[in-house]
């Protein structure tokens, strides 16, 4: 079964097995207590140059739980319904491709601070991205090969959107891994979900 079968069909099966009350982290982002999607506001573009700027590599809180990959699921299908996305991008997210539009900018966001990962305030939090797609990898090394990375995309931008999404597309590589790791288990969710014999669309 190829995954953009899978994905496809998924996308109109997943709402009947996500649970009712939504996986939402409670463990604030490090410092500030921003796991809520602020609303955006409209933001006057200029032109910025790209300028590398000193990551605080900040220790994250030992009470932060990563989701469940189900949990992350039901994140996924929020964000898409709260964003209303188009149904299309779905399977290119799914394998972590995240093309450069608004739509994906704002999907990534809300996905990552939903996750507490990301916080508009202080920006991604390396441990925790390690620990939610890090596969059970050293977090020292893991820290080490994406610490440049973000340093060089954590300048100023036009809209908290575009911020957040430079900064979490230097975590595309262990985020795709983790999805693909997952393909089976997503495969069991789809199954599950046809056996339920209830099968909403994503945006109702």
């Amino acid at each position: 079964m190829s995954k953009a079968f899978v994905s496809l069909v998924f996308v109109g099966a997943l709402v009947a097995i996500a649970s009712a009350n939504p996986f939402y982290s409670n463990t604030p982002c490090p410092h500030k207590a921003c796991n809520k999607v602020h609303p955006l506001v409209h933001v006057e573009r200029h032109p910025v140059p790209t300028v590398p700027v000193q990551v605080e590599v900040v220790n994250t809180s030992p009470s932060y739980r990563p989701a469940s990959f189900l949990e992350l699921v039901e994140i996924v299908l929020d964000c898409f319904n709260t964003l209303r996305i188009p149904l299309h991008r779905f399977p290119s997210y799914l394998t972590g491709i995240f093309p450069d539009d608004p739509e994906t900018k704002c999907f990534l966001r809300c996905m990552a601070i939903k996750l507490g990962v990301y916080c508009d305030e202080t920006g991604a939090d390396l441990d925790r991205h390690c620990l939610q797609f890090g596969l059970g990898e050293c977090c020292d090394n893991f820290v080490n090969r994406h610490l440049t990375c973000l340093q060089q995309n954590s300048g100023p931008c036009p809209d908290r959107c575009t911020a957040a999404y430079k900064q979490e597309l230097c975590f595309q590589e262990p985020i795709a891994k983790y999805l693909d790791y997952h393909f089976q288990q997503l495969v069991g969710l789809l199954h599950q979900a046809k056996c339920s014999h209830n099968l909403p669309m994503l945006h109702p």
